[in-house]
């Protein structure tokens, strides 16, 4: 995800002063917090539920190819397409019910969307609803709603994975985690959030992880405009030559995905 350069700025100071803070934000969210530690994990893990349905999101694609190949030789929206689907099948082995976004090929018309977000009585602002041949943060945003809507139970969380990025730092590296503290499911998130922190560091398959608990205003839009439990996983820095070699692994990324599998599947005792 691109990042803004105020946001640069504050990095910088705070690598002069010793910080180990290095997490860059996109230009969609606001001011991080990484207070999410301080609490306890309420209500975690959840369980007493058989079917679990969990949607996958993976991040950019079509008119929007997010990052650009810097050191990883790939493009964003591969990369996360990848990853996604290594993830579906993953869970599906579990007996977990996947559904993703968009298959990387085609994706739900803005029509298609509001025509079923208004059968399903679901708010949204027409003018954020474009045919452009750009899925959009706003529509998916939608779309995870309608799904939710179509899905018996509803789904129980809703993954968006990126690849993060930041300008003239090649040195900033990490996953970072990021949910909406509105969200009527914090507790759940908070504690999820937490447990897959642990598993990524003692597993050694990120130099460092960040989790943000953002208030609406800064929150990502996939994780702010729904009340389905929702992170946004930035998996690595294309911009950081140790991460994109991850990145682009096909070890690690089937290490990244059987980890999240793992965790998910114990987040509701399967």
């Amino acid at each position: 995800m691109k990042n803004r350069g105020k946001i640069l700025a504050v990095f910088l100071l705070l690598s002069l002063l010793g910080s180990s803070f290095l997490s860059c934000r996109s230009a969609e969210s606001g001011t991080p917090k990484d207070d999410a530690t301080e609490h306890q994990e309420e209500d975690f893990p959840r369980t007493g539920k058989d079917d679990i349905t969990v949607c996958i999101d993976a991040g950019h694609g079509f008119g929007d190819v997010g990052c650009g190949p810097a050191y990883i030789d790939a493009y964003e929206y591969e990369i996360t397409i990848r990853v996604a689907k290594l993830l579906q099948d993953k869970l599906e082995q579990e007996g977990i019910t996947v559904i993703l976004t968009h298959d990387g090929s085609i994706f739900p018309s803005s029509k298609e969307i509001t025509a079923l977000a208004d059968r399903y009585d679901i708010a949204y602002k027409p003018e954020n609803m474009v045919d452009n041949n750009v899925f959009s943060a706003y529509e998916r945003v939608i779309w995870e709603n309608v799904l939710d809507r179509q899905t018996e139970g509803g789904l129980d969380i809703f993954v968006s994975l990126h690849v993060n990025s930041v300008e003239n730092a090649p040195q900033v590296s990490g996953m970072s985690i990021d949910y909406c503290e509105d969200n009527p499911n914090r507790s759940f998130l908070r504690g999820f959030s937490n447990d897959l922190k642990k598993a990524y560091l003692n597993a050694d398959l990120t130099d460092g992880f960040t989790i943000f608990e953002d208030t609406y205003e800064d929150s990502f839009i996939v994780t702010k405009y729904t009340e389905v439990p929702s992170v946004l996983i930035e998996m690595g820095y294309s911009t950081n030559t140790n991460d994109a070699q991850k990145l682009r692994s096909e070890t690690w990324q089937n290490q990244f995905t059987s980890l999240l599998c793992e965790r998910i599947c114990y987040a509701f005792g399967k």
